[in-house]
């Protein structure tokens, strides 16, 4: 029997999914983070209209910021990635000039952790397989990401083969990689190889050779609406946008450190604590589209060229905390 909606008009040709409608049944970001010790890994194919032939793509993310609206440190995006210019980069750039006048050693020192702090962080979000068969995002460093792409690079030369593609026939298979981790903060090392499998010849000598052993059917089969858009992973907020979030940073956090205030940069604004006209602003989940795979792009040199206010500065171990966090989930 046809629904019957408004006006008494049937609704038996609707063909939308119900479940879309619910926010709890919305796609949350698989995030596969890089553990200490082997991580094997399957890259896989460009994904989206936007992906334009590249497998990943380039975030600026700014870690040190206090949401306004939330009162509360999350990741905000650069849009050096999107429009070509950042305010934190021209910020920090006035800001440095100035650490140059001031003498004062302990105030020298709080004012380069501000800037530690702030600047942008580069990464290379990937759709990418675990062994397991589990798709999800992978966030590289650049020096991963660039070990990565030369292993690509070296792949396509031995093979002439995508080292991402799905299949895993002799003459069209995507290659398993190892990024390895050790260490913890600033005194990580990330490393990255071809993951290799021993095999036997005939008179079982055994040998190494690079593992092109197959994806989970349902990857292969499903991966235009499993996989991930990775130019949504986050809101792309306008240059005018986070400059307004940066400069109620800087007045907030003037009460301690009065240098951080510079002409254009909360210079002259009142001072009582962070307020913003700015809108609300969420980390979006990536949401799936519907895609046909295209050519793999590989560039070897593309490694770093293309609700209420808060009224206290963050403690050194708020500071801390976000700095963890972006370690868990960035692999920094």
């Amino acid at each position: 029997m046809p629904i019957i909606g408004r006006k008494g008009k049937s609704m038996s040709n609707i063909k939308i999914n119900l479940d879309s409608l619910n926010p709890k049944t919305f796609k949350k970001t698989v995030r596969h983070k890089v553990q200490d010790g082997d991580n094997i890994t399957r890259f896989l194919p460009p994904f989206g209209v936007e992906a334009n032939g590249y497998p990943y793509k380039k975030w600026n993310v700014v870690w040190g910021l206090i949401d306004p609206n939330s009162g509360r440190m999350r990741p905000f995006a650069s849009p050096s990635t999107y429009e070509g210019r950042c305010p934190v980069y021209d910020y920090l750039d006035l800001l440095k000039q100035k650490l140059d006048t001031i003498t004062d050693e302990t105030k020298v020192e709080e004012i380069n952790k501000f800037i530690s702090n702030l600047r942008p962080k580069s990464v290379y979000a990937y759709n990418a397989s675990d062994k397991s068969g589990q798709v999800g995002v992978l966030e590289l460093k650049t020096t991963a990401h660039k070990k990565v792409i030369a292993l690509m690079n070296k792949y396509i030369t031995d093979y002439n083969q995508d080292p991402t593609s799905l299949n895993s026939e002799p003459t069209d298979s995507g290659v398993w990689f190892n990024i390895t981790r050790t260490g913890r903060g600033f005194d990580t090392t990330y490393d990255a190889s071809k993951n290799t499998t021993m095999v036997k010849d005939a008179n079982g000598v055994p040998s190494f050779q690079d593992d092109r052993g197959p994806l989970a059917e349902n990857i292969v089969q499903n991966f235009d609406s499993i996989g991930y858009d990775l130019n949504s992973l986050y809101q792309k907020l306008s240059y005018d946008e986070l400059k307004e979030i940066l400069i109620a940073n800087l007045v907030h956090a003037s009460q301690e450190i009065p240098e951080l205030l510079l002409q254009g940069y909360g210079a002259g604004e009142p001072t009582e604590g962070i307020t913003s006209a700015a809108p609300a602003v969420t980390v979006a989940p990536a949401v799936p589209q519907g895609s046909t795979p295209v050519v793999l792009k590989v560039d070897a040199s593309s490694g770093d060229a293309p609700v209420q206010t808060q009224t206290q500065t963050p403690s050194s171990k708020e500071t801390d905390d976000i700095i963890a966090m972006a370690d868990d989930i960035f692999n920094s």
